[in-house]
C-alpha cells in the first residue's frame, strides 16, 4: 500500500533517532505511518492541501485533451491521508465530536475527489490506448499506477487487434 514515493510531514512527539520532541520532518509515507502507530510522531494533517492539488488537477484535465502530468507523489499522499482519517477516528473514540465531524467530512471529501480524478483519467487512458498505444510521450504522463495500467490495456489492444 506505502511505496515510499510519498514524503509526509509529521511532528515528532518523542525523541526519536537525530530528531527531538516538536520537529517537524518530512518522512517517507510508509515510515510516517510505522511511526505514527507506535505514538513516536504525530502526522501534520495536509488533506486540505491534497485536496486543493486534487482539484487542480481536476480542472487541468477538463481544461485539456490530451492527459497532463500530475503532481509527483499526488496518489500515494491521498492514499496515505485517506489511510491516517479513517485511522484518526477509529483510535481517537474519545475526540470531539466536531473534531471527528471535521475529520469524517475531510474523508468524504478526499475520497470522492480522488475518484473523480481517477475516472477522469480512465477515461482518457481509455481513449489514448485506442488512439496511440504505447506512446512513449504519453507515458511520460501518467504517475506508476497509470502507466501500468496504460500498459497492461496496450498489449491486450494490440493482441486482440493483431497488432501485437
Amino acid at each position: 500500500m506505502f511505496t515510499g514515493r510519498a514524503l509526509i510531514a509529521v511532528k515528532v512527539l518523542k525523541p526519536f533517532s537525530d530528531w527531538n520532541q516538536g520537529d517537524i520532518v518530512l518522512v517517507e509515507d510508509w515510515k510516517a505511518r510505522e511511526l505514527w502507530e507506535a505514538g513516536i510522531v504525530e502526522i501534520v494533517d495536509e488533506t486540505d492541501k491534497i485536496i486543493g492539488e486534487i482539484d487542480k488537477a481536476i480542472a487541468g484535465e477538463m481544461e485539456s485533451e490530451p492527459l497532463t502530468a500530475l503532481p509527483a507523489g499526488l496518489y500515494e499522499r491521498a492514499e496515505f491521508y485517506q489511510y491516517y482519517l479513517e485511522n484518526y477516528v477509529r483510535l481517537n473514540p474519545s475526540e470531539s465530536v466536531e473534531t471527528i465531524n471535521v475529520k469524517l467530512t475531510k474523508l468524504a471529501n478526499l475520497k470522492k475527489k480522488l475518484r473523480d480524478l481517477k475516472m477522469i483519467r480512465f477515461n482518457k487512458i481509455l481513449k489514448a490506448v485506442m488512439l496511440r498505444p504505447n506512446s512513449l510521450e504519453l507515458l511520460s504522463r501518467l504517475s506508476p499506477e497509470e502507466r501500468m495500467l496504460y500498459l497492461q490495456m496496450s498489449k491486450i489492444r494490440n493482441e486482440w487487434l493483431g497488432d501485437a
